[in-house]
């Protein structure tokens, strides 16, 4: 039995991936933002569970809120096989920017730093594993941007934000943050990062959108992978016997490229001290 957290476990493929993952009889710690929603995605996951899943509340936009959501955590496993780092915000709606309590973009906030400090609160749990992963994810939609680069001084300016410039610039980040930590951690942990292809949005979630957004939507929606097609992926890459088959893989768990500043290893190096010192330079376990 692996012990597996999946931050968005709430709905869409972390909802999957963790009724997968429980009904499989791992134990499974389900972290979510809201306390409601997680609670009623509990009851969903536990129903057909083998070993009982435990709820997380967990707000990635709050590092206050991450620190407690590691500590509680901790309170109920003593090691950590594999964290999912799921959960994400793409709203195309905010045409102008939030910003959380500390000053960051909110999409850069949730998609990118969150996972980052949760990853670094986790590590020693993750260290006393005896094979850690830890699974991030990035977006399909890259392909079409083989030329981003993350821009370090415009991250959280709001005259360059844009939903989708936000959303791909956290997803890049994630996908070098992935190759990164493999590094840092000297072969003591495994990391790979799933690119998602766009993921068909559960009937909730379709119905809280603008009419407008509804109506544009439905046509992409209807095309759109199943979340339990992502979720099998997720699971898998948990699970995967021997080591994982690619540090950037696709739904289909087949090795592919990311953009070209992505194995910019100076780049790199500069996005983790941009993330340590946006984190409150959190300890690492490696």
């Amino acid at each position: 039995m692996l012990s597996i957290a999946i931050t968005g476990a709430n709905s869409g493929i972390g909802l999957r991936a963790a009724r997968a993952l429980a009904a499989a009889g791992h134990h499974v710690l389900a972290l979510c933002r809201d306390p409601d929603r997680g609670r009623a995605a509990l009851a969903d996951i536990n129903a057909h569970a083998a070993h009982p899943a435990d709820l997380i509340q967990a707000d990635l936009s709050a590092p206050g809120s991450i620190k407690a959501a590691a500590e509680q955590l901790a309170e109920t496993t003593g090691h950590l096989d594999v964290l999912i780092n799921n959960s994400a915000v793409f709203d195309q709606t905010l045409r102008t920017p939030l910003f959380t309590a500390d000053g960051h973009e909110l999409f850069w906030a949730v998609n990118h730093l969150g996972p980052f400090l949760l990853t670094a609160h986790l590590s020693r749990l993750l260290a006393a594993a005896d094979n850690p992963r830890v699974i991030n994810v990035a977006s399909k939609g890259l392909i079409s941007m083989p030329r981003i680069r993350i821009r370090f001084g415009q991250l959280d300016d709001p005259s360059w934000y844009s939903p989708t410039r936000a959303y791909y610039h956290a997803k890049l980040a994630q996908i070098m943050t992935t190759f990164t930590l493999a590094e840092k951690a000297g072969g003591n942990l495994e990391t790979t990062c799933v690119r998602v292809p766009a993921v068909r949005l559960d009937p909730d979630r379709v119905a809280a959108m603008p009419w407008l957004a509804r109506t544009l939507y439905a046509p992409k929606n209807r095309m759109a992978v199943p979340a339990e097609r992502l979720g099998e992926t997720y699971a898998r890459l948990a699970t995967w016997d021997g080591n994982l088959p690619g540090p950037y893989v696709d739904e289909d768990l087949r090795p592919v490229r990311g953009p070209a500043f992505a194995y910019d290893e100076a780049a790199r190096e500069r996005l983790w001290s941009v993330s340590q010192a946006a984190t409150g330079d959190p300890a690492w376990a490696w």
